[in-house]
C-alpha cells in the first residue's frame, strides 16, 4: 500500500495501476468518498463521480495518460448517503521505459467548504467549454491569473491545510504543488521564523474575517535550506455562503530588495562616518597650516586639499574598496607625470593594494614628501632622481614603502618639526599602526613606512 498520511481530514491518496486496472486507496480517501472499501477497478471509481462530470473526467484522464506528466482535475462526487461533494484531484503519471503510462499517483482533497459551487456548473465541472461567441470564460481568466501571476498564491481551508497553491509559491517553498495539498504551513515549513506565531495569525484571520496586509515573514525553506529568505505576504479571508470558509495569501519574495536596502543603509552609515572623518581631517589641516605657514596659508592649504581630493577620486572610483598603491602614488605626482620612468622610478608589483582606510593618510604623506622634494630635494634641480619602492612582506600581512632621493642638493635635517613632518611622521604612524623611519643623509632623504595590511 502507499506510504501516505491517512489521518488528514478531507484528504486522501491513491494509486491507480493502469496495466491491471487496480485501485489502491488510503483510509483518508475512503472517508472523502464515504466508502468502507475501495473500488476494485477504475469503473468503480466512476460510479462515485457525478454523472454530469463523468464524460469530461474520462476524456481528461485519457489526455493525461497520452502526453502529461502531472495532472489536476476538479469534479463532483456523490457519496452513498446522497451528499454532493466537490473534489480537487492532483497527481503525477508514472511511465515505463517505452513512455507508456502505467500508474497514476495522486492526492484528492474535499474542497466543498472553500469553493463556490458556481465554479462547478452542471455538466461542466471545473473546466467549462469554450464560449461559442469567442469571449473568454471567467474560469479561464481566473486560472490564468492564478497559474501565471508574478506572485505566489496559496489557499487554505479552516484547518489551515493547503487546498490550492500556484506554481510560483510552490517553487518558493521548494516543494511540488501536490505535496502541499492537505498539509499545514507548520508541517511543510518548520524552519520559518516563529512559525507558531504565523499559525496564530492565520487563525486570527479565520476567526475575525479581517485581512492582514504587508506581513513580513522570514526563514528557511527546502528551496534554499541554508539561506534565510524574506517574504511580504497579504492574507485575506475567503467567504462562502456568508461564512469564512478559508483564507488565501499573496506572497512576494523580497529577499533581494531587503538585502539591497541593508546595503544602502550600511553605505549611508559608512558615508556619514567617512564624511565626519574627512571634515575633522580638513579642520586639523587648516588649523595646523595656519599655525605653521601663516604667510602662505592659502596655497599650502589648497595644495593639501587637492592631494586629498585626488585620493578621494580614487576611492570613489573603487567604491571605497582597496586601491592599487601605484595608482595612489601617481595621483600625487600629477605635475611630474613626464618624469616617471626617467627621473622618478616606481618600483614594486603593480597589483599591490592598500586598504581604503590608509589611502587618505598615505596620499597626504606622499604630497608632503613631493612638495619637499620640489623645494629642497631631488626634484629641485635637473639632475636629482627619486625612487619610490614598495614590497609586501613574505607572509603577505605587511607592506613597506621606501621613498629615496638622490642627486639633489645636500640635505640637512629639519631645524623644526612643522605640520608636514607630522603628516609624514606621528600622524601617519598613528593612522596606519606602522613604523616610520627618516634618514636625512647628506646624499639625499630616505623615508620609509612599514605597516600591516589588515590591522
Amino acid at each position: 500500500m502507499l506510504d501516505i498520511d491517512e489521518f488528514t481530514p478531507g484528504t486522501g491518496s491513491y494509486e491507480w495501476h493502469l496495466s491491471g486496472d487496480r485501485l489502491l486507496w488510503s483510509k483518508g480517501l475512503l472517508a472523502v468518498y464515504g466508502l468502507t472499501q475501495a473500488p476494485d477497478r477504475g469503473e468503480g471509481f466512476f460510479t462515485s463521480v457525478h454523472p454530469e462530470d463523468r464524460a469530461r473526467i474520462r476524456q481528461e484522464m485519457a489526455e493525461v495518460c497520452a502526453k502529461a506528466d502531472r495532472f489536476e482535475h476538479r469534479f463532483r462526487i456523490v457519496r452513498p448517503d446522497g451528499r454532493l461533494r466537490f473534489v480537487l484531484d492532483r497527481g503525477v503519471v508514472v511511465r515505463d521505459a517505452t513512455g507508456a503510462a502505467v500508474k497514476l499517483s495522486g492526492v484528492e482533497t474535499d474542497v466543498t467548504d472553500v469553493v463556490d459551487a458556481s465554479t462547478f456548473p452542471a455538466g461542466q465541472g471545473a473546466a467549462p467549454a469554450a464560449r461559442g461567441d469567442g469571449r473568454m470564460e471567467e474560469a479561464d481568466v481566473i486560472d490564468a491569473l492564478f497559474n501565471d501571476a508574478p506572485v505566489g498564491i496559496g489557499i487554505w481551508d479552516r484547518d489551515l491545510r493547503f487546498v490550492k497553491i500556484n506554481p510560483l509559491l510552490a517553487e518558493m517553498n521548494g516543494l511540488a504543488p501536490e505535496v502541499h495539498i492537505g498539509k499545514t504551513p507548520k508541517e511543510l515549513l518548520p524552519e520559518v521564523v516563529d512559525i507558531d506565531g504565523v499559525t496564530s495569525l492565520l487563525q486570527e484571520i479565520l476567526n475575525s474575517g479581517v485581512a492582514k496586509r504587508d506581513v513580513e515573514i522570514s526563514g528557511c525553506t527546502p528551496a534554499r535550506p541554508s539561506e534565510r529568505r524574506f517574504w511580504k505576504e497579504h492574507f485575506f479571508p475567503i467567504r462562502s455562503a456568508g461564512r469564512v470558509s478559508g483564507l488565501a495569501a499573496i506572497v512576494e519574495d523580497v529577499t533581494e530588495a531587503r538585502k539591497a536596502q541593508e546595503t544602502i543603509d550600511a553605505l549611508l552609515h559608512e558615508l556619514n562616518h567617512r564624511s565626519k572623518n574627512l571634515v575633522s581631517l580638513i579642520l586639523a589641516i587648516s588649523r595646523q597650516t595656519a599655525r605653521s605657514r601663516p604667510d602662505d596659508f592659502l596655497p599650502v592649504f589648497q595644495s593639501r586639499l587637492e592631494s586629498m581630493s585626488a585620493a578621494q577620486d580614487l576611492l570613489v572610483r573603487r567604491s571605497w574598496q582597496d586601491i592599487e598603491l601605484e595608482a595612489l602614488v601617481r595621483s600625487q605626482l600629477p605635475h611630474f607625470a613626464e618624469l616617471i620612468g626617467a627621473r622618478i622610478i616606481l618600483r614594486g608589483a603593480p597589483d599591490v593594494v592598500i586598504p581604503a582606510s590608509a589611502a587618505q593618510s598615505l596620499a597626504l604623506a606622499f604630497h608632503e614628501l613631493t612638495t619637499n622634494a620640489v623645494k629642497y630635494g631631488a626634484l629641485s634641480n635637473e639632475a636629482g632622481k627619486l625612487t619610490i619602492a614598495w614590497q609586501v612582506s613574505a607572509d603577505g600581512t605587511g607592506l613597506q614603502i621606501v621613498w629615496r632621493e638622490r642627486g639633489g642638493p645636500a640635505v640637512l635635517p629639519p631645524s623644526r618639526k612643522g605640520f608636514g613632518s607630522t603628516l609624514t611622521g606621528a600622524m601617519l604612524q598613528s593612522t596606519l599602526s606602522g613604523e616610520i623611519e627618516a634618514d636625512y643623509s647628506s646624499e639625499g632623504l630616505t623615508w620609509s613606512v612599514k605597516f600591516p595590511l589588515n590591522p
